[in-house]
């Protein structure tokens, strides 16, 4: 039985002082907590005896009581208020809605600290230790368990059924659990929690208080993982904050496991994915797989962006999976690729994982798996264009880099007609003909200054120049055939995502 305000006014030595709210001396205290925040509510669970400098009181009487409404409503067990020098007078405001409330108001003198209270209370409380010590290990011997593999049920709901209460693991931003097998909150708490996390910027305090329907109260703690998440508790029995600490604990373990299965969804995804682009894949299986990954081609688009290491893209998959959006990702060379459904919510969910700086190229809608390969060229295409649009993300077919290139297709055999015979020269005898061009092209046709990028001799760009006229059969000194090449190069740069080289003008000397 946990000590009450009434034994500790009893007591001589704390020399405490009723001001107002006799009705509440007989709540139990679970411990004494110490807090000059604004908002000490948020780090309450229930049961606590808030301890206040004067100094830091409000000085106005609405201002007390509302301190004292929403200590209250947080299930506190009482306030004590420090007389120090700076110690405003308690207002008539105060003591009314103590006495409104039945929540008790006590004053100690500037002369005890607030360590003695709170080791009175400690002293108290210890017989109710090794009740305590008992939840514990219950917490870690379901965890235990359920790691070990012994039991088919999760941590969660085993500590649930445990403690009479009911403990969802759930998603911040969504409210859906983060084991999506996991039975989901009714609307209206789902609601709640959103709306209460909301009313903190998206940042969980200590404990976060949610209104129920019948008028109680769940609470909800942060649980550490890559991804925003909570564990709400309903009908929490009893007032052990530490207690649910702990479960939050066990709950990232959880938690981690969950994010390991959705890791090893995300690797199968990405072979079916590769699969898909190189047609490497049955069209009967391809779509068997698609199926069971919850993708409709018709109503799918394959999304490109730069790959980076960022936590944007390590976790992207567990936060599509949290916003129960069907997804392939696929990291392959300087590119992440993903195919999800052609949705404004489900790309804009890429978006703001990846930050807003990001740019997204977006393909025209997959339709088949024989067409996924073209899909993917038409995002690394719009890739490129994304780079250079107001708003980071560009769809296939909405804008062209080129009138005289009007596709894909007629972009890659543009590169074959023009560089084709410069690439295959160089993949068979390891020569860079190719890179010499594009650079020659970027430094406006100056010996002097391609020879500098390229770190060799004048005379050896002047000798791959006439290589390149000879294998491509076009004259550097023609403006119409620096056009096609020019305009060969920046095909390329598209159709494999890369940084378009820069803008050589076809006219004008060279050095």
């Amino acid at each position: 039985m946990p000590v009450t305000a009434v034994d500790l006014l009893n007591l001589p030595h704390l020399r405490l002082k009723l001001f107002a709210g006799e009705g509440g001396l007989e709540k139990g205290v679970s411990w004494a907590h110490a807090s000059d925040l604004d908002s000490p509510w948020d780090w309450m669970a229930g049961g606590e005896l808030l301890m206040r400098n004067g100094r830091t009181l409000p000085r106005g009487g609405p201002a007390q009581a509302e301190l004292l409404h929403r200590c209250a409503d947080a299930g506190a067990s009482g306030i004590v208020i420090g007389e120090d020098p700076d110690t405003p007078p308690l207002t008539g405001e105060l003591a009314a809605a103590a006495r409104e409330r039945d929540l008790a108001v006590l004053t100690v003198p500037y002369s005890v600290s607030f360590a003695a209270l709170a080791r009175a209370v400690a002293d108290a409380n210890a017989g109710d230790a090794p009740a305590r010590v008992g939840q514990i290990e219950r917490i870690y011997g379901a965890l235990r368990d359920t790691l070990g593999g012994r039991t088919g049920e999760s941590p969660t709901a085993r500590l649930g059924r445990d403690l009479g209460c009911r403990l969802l693991l759930l998603d911040t931003t969504t409210g859906n659990p983060v084991d999506p097998a996991a039975p989901a909150p009714d609307e209206a708490l789902r609601s709640a929690l959103l709306a209460g996390v909301r009313a903190h910027d998206g940042r969980i305090p200590g404990v976060l208080h949610i209104p129920l329907a019948d008028g109680g109260t769940a609470l909800a703690v942060e649980v550490p993982a890559e991804e925003p998440t909570v564990l709400l508790a309903v009908r929490f029995p009893g007032t052990d904050t530490s207690l649910l600490h702990h479960l939050a604990t066990a709950a990232a373990v959880e938690t981690a496991r969950q994010a390991m299965l959705r890791e090893h969804e995300r690797r199968l995804g990405g072979e079916l994915l590769a699969h898909l682009f190189d047609t490497r894949i049955d069209d009967a299986v391809a779509r068997r797989e698609l199926t069971a990954a919850g993708i409709d081609l018709a109503h799918a688009v394959v999304v490109a962006t730069p790959s980076d290491e960022g936590a944007g893209q390590r976790d992207l998959h567990l936060a599509l999976g949290r916003r129960r959006i069907p997804h392939l990702l696929l990291r392959r060379g300087e590119l992440l690729y993903a195919l999800v459904r052609d949705a404004v919510p489900d790309i804009e969910a890429v978006r703001r994982k990846l930050g807003p700086d990001t740019a997204l190229g977006v393909s025209s809608p997959a339709d088949a798996p024989e067409r996924l390969p073209a899909a993917r060229r038409e995002a690394v295409w719009a890739l490129s264009l994304a780079r250079r649009a107001p708003g980071g993300i560009s769809r296939y077919g909405e804008e062209t880099a080129f009138t005289v290139l009007r596709d894909t297709d007629e972009a890659q055999a543009l590169v074959d007609r023009v560089l084709g015979p410069l690439l295959a020269y160089d993949r068979n005898h390891g020569t860079e003909l190719t890179g010499s061009l594009e650079a020659f092209l970027a430094h406006r046709r100056s010996w002097q200054r391609t020879a500098a990028a390229l770190n060799v001799h004048k005379q050896t760009v002047m000798y791959r120049m006439q290589r390149v006229e000879q294998l491509t059969s076009r004259t550097l000194a023609e403006t119409a055939d620096i056009t096609d090449l020019w305009l060969a190069f920046q095909a390329r740069a598209l159709l494999s995502g890369a940084p378009s080289p820069g803008d050589p003008r076809p006219s004008g000397g060279s050095g």
